[in-house]
């Protein structure tokens, strides 16, 4: 799990986190109570939205929806029997694809549906999280579905049955809702700030 974690920006092992240390310095305060605490400051850059309004917002609701309707449409897929879905050839690059499909809903959740502007790891964990996600499933899924097809023509079975039809429509849809992402998140323009243009 720490190899997917640091391979698609999880945010969750020990070794990602210090990827953003040098974005943060320590300073401590005193409380209501006159108690000496630390703080984590932010001192990296800001990652900003040149267009934020209802127009963006749409279009970010609308990637996590169809990272949502991806997932769904893999697992869909893997269910249904058929003839060579089943074979662990064609199941180990679609099961591996339940990964990334795992961290794209995640990075759905932290996608900057209100932060404006957003810390570099907000931007990492969030928008850059669904990109890398979403090719990593279309590259997973395209091995599967290669794999498949070399099956069949391997062994000259061309009959396909409902199953089949069910798996392949399954696999199609996660590849168009995959590209969806893509170009949904590809057409939001970010700029960088400089730290002292925002204050956390």
């Amino acid at each position: 799990m720490a190899f997917f974690g640091n391979l698609f920006g999880s945010g969750k092992t020990f070794s990602d986190r210090m990827r953003y240390v040098e974005d943060f310095k320590t300073e401590e305060y005193r409380d209501a109570r006159g108690k000496v605490r630390s703080r984590a400051i932010y001192i990296g850059v800001w990652t900003v939205l040149e267009k934020p309004g209802k127009k963006t917002l749409s279009t970010l609701i609308g990637a996590a929806a169809l990272a949502a309707l991806s997932a769904a449409a893999l697992m869909y897929a893997i269910m249904q029997p058929n003839l060579f879905g089943g074979e662990l050839l064609v199941m180990i690059p679609l099961c591996l694809a339940l990964f990334p499909s795992l961290y794209a809903l995640m990075g759905a959740f932290s996608l900057p549906y209100r932060q404006n502007p957003m810390r570099r790891d907000q931007y990492m964990h969030g928008i850059t999280r669904m990109q890398r996600s979403a090719v990593a499933i279309l590259a997973f899924l395209a091995v599967g579905i290669i794999v498949s097809f070399v099956l069949r023509l391997i062994r000259g079975d061309w009959l396909f049955l409902s199953g089949d039809r069910r798996f392949l429509i399954g696999l199609s849809m996660s590849v168009l809702c995959n590209c969806g992402v893509l170009a949904l998140l590809g057409s939001i323009d970010t700029i960088e700030r400089p730290n002292d243009a925002y204050r956390a």
